[in-house]
């Protein structure tokens, strides 16, 4: 007998997961989707502490921003690139 092949279970879009995440929310009552929103403002906050963190810990990232503080107040411009041309996708 052959043996079956394990297959490998689809992961959802993150527009399926919000449409998930809405038709629960639909589901719930008051209290409880107080609840959610309290631990989904929880999980947004952690996941801005854990980029955070990311950075900081981060030894070249962080002498990359040493470096652009020093230049700035030094009034080195010409070390950073305008927003427009970022805006324009010219770098």
């Amino acid at each position: 007998m052959a043996a079956k092949v394990a297959e490998k279970t689809k992961k959802p879009s993150v527009r399926e997961l919000r449409k998930q995440i809405s038709n629960l929310a639909c589901q719930l009552s008051p209290e409880r989707l107080r609840m959610a929103l309290e631990f989904m403002e929880f999980l947004k906050e952690r996941e801005e502490w854990e980029a955070t963190w990311d950075i900081l810990t981060d030894p070249k990232m962080m002498a990359m921003i040493r470096k652009a503080e020093a230049d700035l107040k030094a009034g080195r411009m010409e070390a950073f690139i305008p927003w427009e041309r970022v805006k324009r996708g010219e770098v």
